[in-house]
């Protein structure tokens, strides 16, 4: 057991970030101890880390968001407030190397941790199932009719940390042999469905999507996957018919996002949940302040001052704390450097893709990564802790996977 845990104990400390992601903060806690290891790492060995490819990939990747948020620091509308995201968004990059190094160092550790991933998110989606259909999940913590949260009471956030990490479960699921095994996926996708949250059934679509094509393009036998995933289309597809017919919440929810094919903008901005006004008020501060934005986490501070009279929030004096799409978000806090800078980012996760000359599962890990920087995704703050968090988790996974495969190693 001790010789177990001198040798995972890098492992514990990832999937107890990955746990943590059930709390507002319980996640900066590991996260905040490889960043410590990394940093160490990092005073002693910088030469070596530089001259690793994979790692130094890695850097520049992390110096194209990060530069934007520093220049951006300059022109904030609130330095306290953006000062909070600047600094500590260096973690990120030396908890970063860490994980890249203990990762990548064999592939069964990478399979033992993302084994543990799904496991993790397959339970939570179950301990939320149970919640829904028997009033209170295995810690006791109570349904709120049209608000799910299983482990993560009382936050509502279960779908969206679940809906991206699918393509690890997806994998793993992949690779079993037994048939029967996909039905676990059925709680992950019922759980997603009945959240009512639109961007996490967005989250899991793009990423269902990006693993069909995966396992499309990678295997012998095409007809097999098609049969599969027709079979699971359909039970996905009954999932939610009988959600939306069963569960008013969903069927009211699904009922309003319709107004998104509407030409009525009251039906539009519904559908969005009244976020028409705040992209036009995000547009209105990037015009303003083109060059690098109002800094990170200084949108609701200028709301008032950009937004329209007779805005909603003006009216209720209760300003949105980000523009609700992450490309707009990019704009208004970090300007055209900030959009660079995210340019830059996508080039440099696709051409990575280069390192590794024989077909392997690196794609898979590639799938979370783009769907978490999607530029239209309308959820969680960009800048803000807990997406940033996932955000560079999954990459940091991703380059280990892509530091694992170009030596030779596959899972």
């Amino acid at each position: 057991m001790k010789t177990n845990i001198k040798e995972y104990w890098p492992i514990i400390l990832m999937l107890l970030a990955i746990i943590g992601f059930v709390s507002k903060a319980l996640y900066n806690y590991p996260l905040a101890i490889m960043a410590i290891i990394g940093f160490y790492r990092f005073i002693l060995h910088g030469r070596s880390i530089w001259e690793d490819q994979i790692l130094k990939t890695f850097i520049i990747l992390f110096l194209c968001l990060w530069i934007p948020l520093l220049v951006s620091f300059f022109d904030a509308v609130n330095p306290s407030r953006s000062s909070q995201t600047i600094l500590p968004y260096l973690r990120f990059l030396f908890a970063g190397i860490f994980i890249i190094q203990e990762l990548s160092k064999d592939s069964k550790r990478f399979q033992i941790f993302i084994n543990c991933v799904c496991v993790i998110v397959i339970f939570w989606c179950i301990d939320a199932s149970i919640q829904f259909f028997v009033g209170f999940n295995l810690l006791g913590f109570p349904y709120k009719v049209g608000d799910i949260t299983g482990m993560f009471y009382p936050r509502n956030t279960i779908s969206h940390i679940c809906a991206i990490l699918s393509p690890i479960c997806f994998l793993v699921i992949f690779k079993n042999k037994n048939k029967w095994f996909w039905l676990s996926i059925i709680p992950l996708f019922f759980v997603v469905l009945i959240s009512g949250r639109r961007a996490a059934w967005l989250m899991l679509g793009l990423c269902t999507l990006g693993f069909f094509i995966y396992a499309y393009s990678s295997s012998l036998n095409k007809n097999k996957v098609l049969r599969l995933s027709a079979i699971i289309s359909c039970v996905i597809g009954i999932i939610l018919s009988v959600t939306i017919m069963t569960n008013q919440p969903t069927n009211d929810r699904f009922k309003t996002t319709l107004g998104l094919f509407s030409t009525d903008y009251a039906s539009i901005n519904k559908a969005t949940a009244l976020r028409l006004p705040i992209w036009k008020t995000a547009l209105s501060i990037f015009k303003e302040n083109p060059f690098n934005g109002i800094g990170p986490r200084g949108f609701r501070y200028v709301y008032n001052e950009y937004a329209e009279s007779d805005d909603h929030f003006v009216k209720t004096n209760i300003p949105p704390t980000q523009p609700h799409l992450l490309i707009l978000e990019v704009l208004a806090e970090t300007g055209l450097i900030g959009i660079i800078g995210l340019m830059l980012l996508y080039y440099l996760i696709f051409t990575s893709r280069k390192k590794i000359k024989n077909l392997s599962y690196e794609f898979v890990f590639l799938i979370p990564v783009l769907v978490s920087i999607f530029p239209f995704n309308s959820h969680m703050a960009f800048y803000g802790s807990i997406w940033s968090s996932m955000v560079w988790l999954l990459i940091a996974f991703y380059f280990s996977y892509v530091k694992l495969a170009s030596s030779g190693q596959n899972i």
